[in-house]
C-alpha cells in the first residue's frame, strides 16, 4: 500500500519539527511548504518533499499541495504579524483579504483555511498531531504561593478577555497589577515589556482564546518563553491546561528549574 502524503505549512519555531516527527511516526510522507523568512533552516532536511514560498503567495502554496495527492495539511509554527503589512500578496490572497470586514489574526487564518478546503485540501487540527505536547493540569515545576496564584487567576481572566477580542493570548501581572497584554509584538516581547515596567517577580499567563480554532494558532510555550522570562527575572508561568502546547519540553523544564521559575497549568 502506498504511503499517505501529509502536507505541512511550516512557520518559525520548533512546532514544525514536532509535526514532522509525528508524520514520520505514522509512517507517512511529509510534503512541506516552508514560509520564507520564517521557517527554521533545519526543516528542509527532515522533509520528504520541500518547497520554500512566501507567506503572501497563497495561490502558489495551494498549487504546490494540489500537485500531490495529499491526505491532509497541517499548519505549524509562528508567522510574524508584520507579514500582514507586506504588499506582495498574490491575486488569490488579495481576493481572500478583500472579502474580510476585519483583518485580525483569526479572520485571516480562517479565510486561508477555507481557501485550502475550497481547493480540496483538508486542514487538520494541530492538536491531532501534537496531543503529546499539551500541558497537563496541576503544578509542573515548583510550588506557587497563594499571592502568585492570585496573579495567575487575574492573568487568566484578562488573557481570556483579550483573546476573545483576538488581541493576544498572554499577559504579565505583578501583585494584582496588569503590566502588559500581548498585542501584535507576540508573547516574548510582551513579557519583556511587562518586565521593564514591573521589575523582578512578575507572573506570565498564557491561555487559549475562548473560541480557539485548533487548526491554527494553538497557544504554545517553549524555551524562548523561558528565555524572555529569565531576562526580566519573572517568577511564575501559568498556562491553560489541556489547551497549551509545550515544545522542547526537556530543555524548557531544565531551563526553568535552573532559574527557579515556577510553572503551573490551570
Amino acid at each position: 500500500m502506498a504511503q499517505k502524503n501529509i502536507g505541512l505549512v511550516a512557520g518559525r519555531g520548533h512546532l514544525p519539527f514536532e509535526v514532522l516527527e509525528e508524520i514520520k511516526r505514522r509512517g507517512a510522507r511529509s510534503l512541506v511548504v516552508g514560509l520564507r523568512g520564517e521557517v527554521d533552516t533545519g526543516v528542509p532536511g527532515m522533509a520528504d518533499e520541500y518547497q520554500e514560498l512566501s507567506v503572501c503567495r497563497l495561490g502558489d502554496i495551494i498549487g504546490y499541495f494540489k500537485s500531490f495527492e495529499i491526505a491532509e495539511v497541517v499548519f505549524a509554527g509562528k508567522v510574524g504579524k508584520e507579514a500582514l503589512f507586506q504588499n506582495d500578496f498574490d491575486p488569490v490572497f488579495l481576493a481572500v483579504l478583500k472579502n474580510l470586514p476585519e483583518k485580525n489574526d483569526d479572520a485571516i487564518l480562517l479565510a486561508v483555511v477555507k481557501e485550502f478546503e475550497k481547493n480540496g485540501l483538508l486542514v487538520a487540527k494541530q492538536t491531532d498531531y501534537l496531543q503529546r505536547l499539551l500541558a497537563q493540569p496541576g503544578p509542573i515545576i515548583g510550588e506557587v504561593t497563594e499571592r502568585e496564584m492570585d496573579d495567575v487567576r487575574l492573568g487568566f481572566r484578562v488573557a481570556k478577555a483579550i483573546g476573545g477580542m483576538d488581541i493576544g493570548q498572554s499577559v504579565v501581572v505583578k501583585q494584582g497589577v496588569v503590566l502588559a497584554v500581548e498585542a501584535i509584538e507576540g508573547t516574548d516581547q510582551a513579557i519583556i515589556r511587562g518586565g521593564k515596567l514591573g521589575g523582578a517577580g512578575a507572573v506570565v499567563v498564557k491561555v487559549s482564546k475562548p473560541f480557539q480554532d485548533e487548526r491554527f494558532d494553538v497557544p504554545t510555550v517553549g524555551k524562548s518563553t523561558i528565555d524572555s522570562m529569565i531576562s526580566i527575572q519573572a517568577a511564575v508561568l501559568g498556562v491553560e491546561a489541556q489547551k497549551t502546547l509545550i515544545t522542547e519540553k526537556k530543555e524548557f523544564l531544565e531551563l526553568a528549574a535552573s532559574h527557579k521559575i515556577k510553572i503551573i497549568a490551570v
